[in-house]
């Protein structure tokens, strides 16, 4: 380019910026019973976001199979790194990473690792192993929790009315270890979908609900099918600890000999999956003894 006297010429010239860049690699703390996962196995599908000095978001990186994520590259200065989202079954870790890119070209690299989850519910059912047709019969529900290392979404309690042999007669809720409010629901023979028994519940408190058909208000040929209890979201080692009970009504129309089952769930959600289990109990209609022939004079 040629400068003359007397003359404004203008130059434009463009600079490169310096960068470096951030390479994070995830790994797993222990040993996960879920997926079987050894510790030190690396983590795919981990979120991390990336913010600049400012706390400005710069970039968002997810770690690839080899449980490595990098991020573009950036001017020099501090960064901090922060988990956005955590591979499914292990826990997410917000703590922030904080790097910094000094010189042209470098690729700052960090490490961390997760511990992983576990996911489990438990439920047990008993109840009377005989019964005479027209009695009342009781069932005692224990060990119901979420014995998972993670909070569980849609939690839920469930006993569904053997209804060839019982029908529901009263509800006595039972008491749990956290704080908050449940709802009860029910669903019949003739309903399509959940009615409210009860709503805003104590957990903290035991009631005893009037669950018979006329105390429902049901029609002469309706029944109760299900009883379920509505907790929402419930945290670690959410359990039972005064135990709910159930009381039906067995129909006169048994014969003895007849044996009924009842079945009882519990489950709730983590990730998009349903994680549950369930207990059964078997009862039997007392046959009485037929008398012997009179014989003699």
């Amino acid at each position: 380019m040629e400068v003359k006297s007397g003359e404004v010429t203008l130059f434009e010239w463009e600079n490169t910026p310096i960068t470096g860049q951030i390479q994070i690699t995830k790994t797993s703390a222990d040993y996960n019973s879920v997926n079987g996962w050894a510790a030190g196995t690396p983590i795919p599908n981990t979120v991390f976001e990336v913010y600049n000095r400012a706390g400005k978001l710069v970039d968002t990186i997810q770690t690839d199979k080899n449980g490595v994520a990098a991020t573009k590259p950036l001017p020099l200065g501090r960064y901090q790194l922060i988990e956005s989202k955590a591979a499914g079954f292990y826990a997410l870790d917000k703590t922030p990473i904080e790097v910094e890119i000094e010189y042209a070209g470098q690729i700052v690299r960090a490490a961390m690792t997760n511990k992983s989850l576990y996911t489990n519910v438990s439920i047990t059912k008993r109840g009377y192993g005989e019964v005479m047709p027209g009695q009342m019969i009781r069932y005692d529900f224990s060990n119901i929790a979420n014995n998972s290392t993670t909070a569980l979404e849609s939690f839920y309690f469930r006993d569904t009315i053997p209804t060839s042999a019982v029908r529901l007669d009263t509800i006595v809720t039972g008491t749990w270890n956290v704080r908050g409010s449940y709802k009860i629901v029910y669903q019949t023979n003739l309903s399509n979908g959940y009615r409210t028994l009860a709503d805003n519940l104590s957990t903290t408190r035991s009631y005893v609900l009037n669950a018979s058909p006329a105390a429902l208000g049901l029609a002469a040929n309706e029944y109760v099918t299900e009883v379920m209890y509505s907790f929402g979201v419930v945290p670690s080692n959410f359990r039972q600890v005064e135990a709910p009970q159930i009381y039906c009504m067995v129909l006169n129309t048994l014969a003895g000999g007849t044996q009924f089952t009842n079945t009882a769930d519990v489950g709730g959600v983590y990730d998009g999956q349903w994680i549950m289990a369930a207990d059964r109990w078997v009862t039997k209609v007392y046959a009485p003894v037929k008398p012997l022939p009179r014989t003699g004079y």
